[in-house]
């Protein structure tokens, strides 16, 4: 039995408990099913972060412009940041001592005033080599007996650095760093800018016998870290009280993973592996085996573009910053807190220079790891640009600024032109797969499974539907179909169409407006397409580079092997194929190409490296679009400038356990540039949240079709398109076009100039042109919301 009191307690709480509730539905955000966050979403925005202005009586003021000022810290190497704008610092290094300075300077000290005085707070989770990164400008990774080793410009011992003016350049200036553990010296010329920091490395530059060890430079690797433990100096017993914990800044660092991550600062408990995204992909010929097996594993998202950027609060403080140079061999890392138990999160850009992989010296496959006789010769660019606010005085703090910010960049660099925008319907992605071989009693069998006639009557039906803005490419149109026909091949199989049929179908169509192209891979090949002798890659250890894909490919596939082709190779085939198209094809389709960038080798060192094979591919496209449109399924940012379609643009990331959120950064930047197309709808990209997706996203919708049931090419390389006949997904294409084309039609054109999370799962994008300002809700809750006066429906979105 309760007593009177007892009892009155808990009617009181129960009548404090409906008055809070009460209150939070009558705020809207109480709501019969809370929705619940996961990593595809993004959340609301962080904390508002608390900070106090900086003393810099141990910095000297190097350059000063309106909005920003810098500073250096010669002991430690360090650079500080202060925005003008919000009083904010950043800093380059975490800026703390090493055990040997504390104790120094307390010993100096004599009273316990002058003690606390030259105390500063000790590090508890960073050691001696991990202090000297932690306020480095610039880190070494150097190999030693089969072991990575790490140097700073900050180091305790074996490294000195000089800081000095560039003569008749008052914002340039010259670290000269000197690592003389392993005799290598370096330099990393500074330039500030208004709001930015640009660091050179150029690779004449660096020089020592150190070169031979050398495996990596990183650049400024805790600025804008958060977290750390430290143990505060106590006057009173003259000692250091036990560890706890610092201030931990509220926000995010920003990753290119997929369409765009967000690893928020959080405390962990666990460790985890870091985030490394190798921007543009993995280098086949640089991988540590020359052999590798492909596995039916989701395969993870690489970086199509070489920036990151990290954010400090709610829009109140944030950088980011992107590669001009080095991009082909940079890797970004993010260390979340608790990674090789240090409790920070801290993220930097590493740029390889040399690496192991296992030299094999005979056809049983023995050998031995070491390092390229030969480093990578590149030079490093690397810019950060500071931002802050809320957007009133220039793009804002947050990952919807930082990517408004690179966009500009690679604007006024000529990557990316802005297109005028044009209302009306959005466009739709067809593609067809026509054919594709399998093995049969002798040689092979050429499955058809969709005709000349077929992509006729599908695209006319299609039309019949009210879808009228269709562009479509055709994957396996040729004789041998993509998987044994040469990559350059221009033969016609009577049974999908002649080339008269073919051209006929194409100038019909485009002139309704509809766009029909031929696709093609033209870097991923076979032994039974072609000869290796003059077209394969070959690995670093000079063996050819291979794919095993017996877990991929069906046991009746008439391949299991793969390679890649030379960067020559690939760059002279889409020409010579481009070529012979142009004539009645107003575009042209790359498919694999466009994310792959592959190196070459020989006894002698790299024959082709990777800025050489961009650039072979580069200017083979231009040729290419000259007089036709680009549809490039993927393209890594060195092709953008070509690239008038974005194919299979990623709608999420890799899902990482410690990525937080998701969010649209790739679209962002590209936005008004080009067409970007989501991954195909009929493969698991058609509930009622993913077409919600394409609208937050403001990605245009795409299918693959077969006239004949997939089943057929249950034998053949593409047993993985096992979804695909028309009839059945008919009214699943139209579905989804209109229900995007609906809300996304009234902003076609517009500049998208804003994006907002109201509350979990209610996200507000923000359109502008001419004046005019549209709203666009999205509710990907299972209730009806109330946002900016307009009543939502679950699951759907309006305009405002």
């Amino acid at each position: 039995m309760l007593s009177d009191k007892q009892t009155s307690g808990k009617k009181i709480l129960r009548r404090a408990a409906a008055f809070v509730l009460m209150g939070a539905m009558l705020l809207g955000i109480v709501r019969a099913n809370a929705y619940i966050d996961t990593n595809r979403d993004t959340r609301p925005a962080p904390e508002k972060a608390v900070y106090t202005l900086k003393e810099f009586n141990k910095y000297e003021l190097l350059y000063e412009t309106g909005t920003t000022r810098f500073y250096f810290r010669e002991d430690r190497d360090i650079i500080a940041i202060e925005d003008k704008r919000t009083g904010y610092t950043w800093k380059t290094g975490i800026d703390v001592p090493f055990s040997k300075e504390l104790k120094n300077n307390l010993a100096n000290a004599k009273t316990p005033e002058e003690k606390a005085a030259v105390s500063e707070p000790k590090e508890k989770s960073l050691n001696t080599t991990y202090i000297g990164i932690a306020n480095s400008l610039v880190t070494i990774e150097y190999s030693e007996l089969e072991t990575t080793k790490y140097l700073s410009s900050a180091s305790e011992t074996g490294a000195v650095s000089a800081l000095m003016k560039i003569d008749g350049k008052d914002n340039v200036y010259r670290l000269d760093v000197t690592f003389e553990t392993i005799d290598l010296a370096l330099s990393v010329y500074v330039t500030f800018g208004e709001d930015t920091i640009t660091y050179d490395v150029p690779f004449e530059s660096i020089s020592g016998e150190g070169l031979k060890k050398l495996t990596a430079v990183i650049l400024t690797p805790f600025l804008g870290a958060s977290g750390g433990e430290a143990e505060l100096f106590d006057p009173e017993t003259g000692d250091y009280a036990p560890a706890g914990p610092k201030y931990r800044i509220p926000g995010y660092v920003f990753v290119p993973d997929g369409s765009g991550g967000l690893i928020r600062f959080q405390d962990n408990n666990i460790s985890f592996n870091p985030y490394i995204g190798d921007v543009y992909g993995s280098d086949p010929a640089s991988e540590s085996y020359y052999y590798s097996e492909a596995t039916d594993a989701v395969p993870v998202k690489s970086p199509v573009m070489p920036v990151f950027g990290i954010a400090h609060g709610d829009c109140q403080s944030a950088f980011v910053a992107w590669a001009d140079k080095g991009a082909e061999y940079m890797e970004i890392v993010v260390n979340p807190d608790e990674t090789k138990k240090v409790k920070y999160t801290w993220a930097y850009p590493r740029f390889e220079y040399n690496m192991t992989y296992f030299q094999v010296y005979n056809n049983s496959g023995a050998g031995y790891f070491t390092l390229m006789e030969n480093p990578n010769v590149f030079d490093v660019s690397m810019t950060y640009r500071f931002l802050a606010g809320d957007g009133a005085t220039g793009h804002r703090a947050d990952y919807f600024g930082m990517a408004l910010a690179y966009r500009e960049h690679l604007i006024d660099t000529g990557v990316l032109t802005i297109k005028d925008g044009t209302a009306g319907d959005i466009p739709i992605r067809i593609d067809f797969l026509m054919s594709d071989v399998k093995k049969s009693v002798i040689g092979t069998n050429q499955v058809v499974v969709t005709t000349v006639d077929d992509v006729r009557d599908i695209l006319n039906e299609m039309k019949g539907l009210g879808i009228g803005n269709i562009n479509s490419g055709l994957i396996g149109w040729q004789k041998k179909s993509e998987t044994l026909a040469k990559p350059a091949s221009y033969s016609f199989l009577s049974r999908i169409g002649t080339k008269g049929a073919f051209t006929k179908l194409f100038r019909e169509f485009a002139d309704n407006g509809i766009d029909i192209s031929y696709s093609r891979d033209f870097t991923t090949i076979n032994k039974k397409m072609l000869s290796y002798y003059t077209n394969s890659a070959k690995h670093v250890n000079t063996w050819y580079i291979t794919v095993d894909n017996d877990a991929l490919y069906p046991e009746n596939a008439p391949i299991e092997l793969t390679g890649f082709a030379l960067p020559s190779k690939t760059a002279e085939w889409i020409e010579k194929l481009a070529s012979k198209v142009e004539g009645y094809s107003s575009s042209f389709t790359v498919t694999g190409t466009g994310s792959i960038l592959v190196s070459t080798y020989n006894k002698d060192g790299a024959v082709t490296n990777l800025l050489q094979s961009a650039e072979l591919i580069r200017n083979a496209l231009a040729k290419a679009s000259k007089n036709m449109k680009l549809n490039i399924e993927n393209p890594n940012m060195y092709l953008w400038e070509y690239t008038d379609r974005y194919l299979k643009a990623p709608v999420g990331t890799s899902q990482y356990v410690f990525e937080t959120d998701s969010v649209p950064f790739l679209e962002i930047v590209l936005h008004g540039t080009m067409e970007v197309y989501g991954p195909y709808s009929n493969f698991s990209f058609y509930t009622q949240k993913d077409i919600l997706r394409m609208i937050d996203y403001n990605t245009n919708p795409s299918f693959i079709f077969t006239k004949e049931p997939s089943y057929l090419l249950a034998d053949t390389v593409s047993s993985d398109m096992y979804s695909t006949e028309y009839s059945q997904y008919r009214d699943l294409a139209k579905h989804v076009y209109e229900s995007v084309n609906s809300v996304l039609s009234q902003v076609s054109g517009f500049d998208w100039t804003g994006r907002e999370v109201a509350e979990s799962g209610v996200i507000v994008n923000t359109y502008e042109k001419n004046g005019i300002v549209k709203k666009v809700i999205i509710n990907y809750s299972e209730d009806e919301v109330s946002c900016l006066g307009t009543t939502i429906p679950a699951q759907s979105a309006v305009v405002k």
